[in-house]
């Protein structure tokens, strides 16, 4: 008996631990994010920045489908 309780008190001793991780969804989604957030800023700074003289600037943006 003291045998199935000292299993069963590890198992629930575990779960707080796996709860603390993210699961894969929720890291895809903060790394998409993080990609979205810094292209954004590169097309931002790319606007920004003045051409050499003879260049033309960029076309457009490139749109990434979700």
């Amino acid at each position: 008996m003291r045998r199935v309780v000292a299993v069963g008190l590890m198992f629930l001793s575990a779960l707080p631990a796996c709860r603390d991780e993210p699961s894969f969804d929720e890291r895809y989604d903060a790394a998409q994010k993080k990609i979205r957030v810094s292209a954004d800023r590169i097309d931002r700074d790319l606007e920004a920045a003045p051409t050499p003289a003879g260049s033309s600037p960029p076309e457009g943006r490139v749109e990434i489908e979700d």
